[in-house]
């Protein structure tokens, strides 16, 4: 059993890391016209025009990832105390299913193809039987 607990998006809480471009723009920037952009909104390498454009409020843009959110994945066979830092987002739990039983991308451009895997959250040499005991006066693992 695998429990994954994400967050479709931040709420607008604020980040200080700047967000990778995953995919980058389709279009030659000479094709392109601020004013009729359409489905993709990176206009130059590091150039996002979100205002203004049809991307914008389609939601197709591709201007990089918004802020980080919290990813947890509760199973007895994910890592104990264990922080992961793959660039994951919530398409890597499309990709998980898709490579655990050896399915097909989805394809049409859905990100699952990009997607940062989640193995590395977890271990497949058989389930931890360990116990997880807190000190209650520091809440850390005895």
């Amino acid at each position: 059993m695998l429990v994954v607990v994400t967050w479709n998006d931040s709420g607008g809480w604020y980040d200080h890391q700047k967000s990778p471009i995953v995919k980058q723009s389709a279009l030659p920037l000479t094709t392109i016209e601020p004013s009729t952009i359409a489905g993709d909104t990176l206009v130059a390498p590091g150039v996002c025009n979100n205002y203004g454009s049809a991307a914008a409020t389609t939601g197709s843009g591709r201007c990089g990832y918004g802020p980080r959110v919290p990813f947890l994945v509760i199973s007895p066979f994910a890592k104990i105390n264990f922080v992961d830092h793959t660039l994951i987002d919530q398409t890597s739990i499309l990709r998980f299913i898709e490579d655990n039983w050896s399915l097909t991308r989805v394809g049409g451009g859905s990100f699952d193809q990009l997607a940062g895997s989640i193995n590395n959250m977890l271990r497949f040499n058989g389930p931890n039987t360990d116990k997880l005991v807190l000190d209650p006066s520091t809440g850390l693992s005895k």
